[in-house]
């Protein structure tokens, strides 16, 4: 299940969009002048999927509709007792009685604000409904921090309002709403924070460059866990494979050996094993049956624990082919216990090896790159709908002209399809096909 269409009618009381979202090349890039509301229709399409319904109570807008892949419309009004009304159709026949979600009252919203801004150190009132976020500078209204910080709001609903003003969501939208995984990447990406802790704002590529070394610990352990079952049953498949005397060639042991050879080689230089570079797999000759059996069943074994790294390899290899090409005088190399770890190529240390660049020592539209990279590459679940909102933040022109195209490679391995808002022709290069342009009035 996917999205087909995006549109809506007097967003702001004016503006009229239609976004055909491009699910071929599975990357749609939307432009427009400042104040047509591109940020907006991304965080629309975010909080709607994301049932934060709430946010749509302080947007102006006349109609927004979703279209789905099975040309089933979703038409999604305000009524005039301030609810959200959900119509499915197909054509312009009526699928099932519509969907009316309530709003909370400006009341409890102001209470559900002052809770939340609570658990956040960086956050300081400075007036009845306006906030300053130390981190940023930026001056916040109470809808900014509801929405803003609302990944936290859920869990405070329940305390907050009393159950049967809750509506009960419909089979239909909940088995829909299911199979579509939708995320926001914010333009402010780069710091991350959690509630309930001070001192809890940390740098999103030290957070992620440690997600990362858990990811592989983690795959480490399965692999380990694998090979003790492997070793432990060993004996009694090899006796069974000699029992079938089945046939095995020189030419497809040393095929299997190769093959064995070259996956490892690619997981030692993506930093998931270690292999002994003076002590390859030698092709062989002349061997007796057994012997051959022997060597096949320690082929397949090994070919089982590794295939438990073929997913993260491939991520890896691409993040660093990505991030190794924009990055000057600087190489990433991914290490199980540091996570992203950056060498000097042009300064060495005492020891003459390169030197290590601390994350925190990258430039800001590095640390941008890496993270934005990271989170589609690591982050994102397999047959996601992807929003990025000004991907071109911090970049340089030369990385901006090549980012679709690194992005077509991460939609490929993921699966994911992309909407992109952006103010910048160099992110588009030469893929003005892909492009949606929103107009105002004439």
């Amino acid at each position: 299940m996917k999205l087909q269409r995006i549109c809506i009618r007097k967003l702001f009381g004016t503006f009229n969009h239609d976004i055909p979202l491009n699910n071929d090349a599975g990357v749609t890039i939307v432009i427009g002048e400042n104040g047509l509301g591109k940020t907006v229709l991304l965080e629309m399409i975010e909080a709607f999927f994301s049932e934060k319904f709430d946010y749509f109570s302080n947007i102006m807008f006349e109609k927004f509709t979703i279209e789905f892949d099975d040309h089933v419309v979703w038409h999604i009004t305000k009524n005039q007792d301030q609810a959200l009304r959900i119509e499915p159709k197909k054509g312009n026949k009526k699928i099932v009685e519509p969907y009316i979600v309530k709003f909370f009252s400006s009341e409890n919203h102001e209470q559900l604000a002052r809770r939340v801004a609570r658990l956040y150190p960086s956050l300081k009132r400075v007036g009845p409904r306006r906030w300053l976020d130390r981190r940023s500078e930026m001056s916040l209204t109470l809808e900014d921090i509801i929405n803003r910080y609302s990944h936290f709001t859920h869990s405070f609903q329940r305390d907050l309002f009393c159950e049967d003003s809750l509506e009960e969501k419909p089979d239909w939208f909940l088995e829909r709403c299911e199979q579509i995984n939708v995320s926001l990447i914010e333009t402010q990406r780069l710091i991350y924070t959690k509630a309930k802790q001070e001192n809890s704002s940390t740098k999103t590529v030290e957070r992620y460059s440690n997600e990362l070394s858990q990811k592989i610990k983690a795959l480490l352990t399965e692999s380990t866990t694998l090979s003790a079952q492997l070793d432990r049953t060993y004996p009694n498949r090899l006796i069974t494979r000699l029992e079938n005397k089945k046939s095995i060639t020189i030419k497809q042991l040393n095929k299997e050996l190769e093959s064995l050879e070259n996956k490892r080689r690619i997981l030692d230089s993506v930093g998931l094993i270690v292999i002994d570079k003076d002590s390859p797999i030698s092709k062989v000759n002349n061997l007796d049956d057994v012997v051959k059996h022997v060597l096949m069943l320690y082929v397949e074994d090994s070919f089982e624990k590794i295939k438990i790294f073929t997913e993260i390899a491939e991520k890896i290899k691409l993040l660093q082919e990505i991030i190794n090409k924009r990055f000057k005088h600087k190489k990433l190399f991914i290490d199980k216990e540091e996570g992203f770890i950056f060498r000097s190529t042009t300064i060495q240390n005492e020891n003459k090896e390169n030197q290590i660049i601390p994350l925190t020592h990258l430039s800001s539209g590095e640390q941008n790159e890496l993270v934005l990279f990271y989170r589609l590459l690591f982050d994102s679940k397999p047959n996601s709908l992807i929003l990025i909102d000004e991907p071109e933040v911090s970049l340089h022109i030369s990385w901006q002209k090549c980012f679709i195209e690194d992005l077509k490679a991460i939609t490929k391995i993921n699966n994911l399809d992309v909407i992109i808002a952006t103010h910048s022709p160099d992110i588009i290069a030469n893929n003005w096909n892909l492009k949606v342009e929103l107009l105002g009035l004439e």
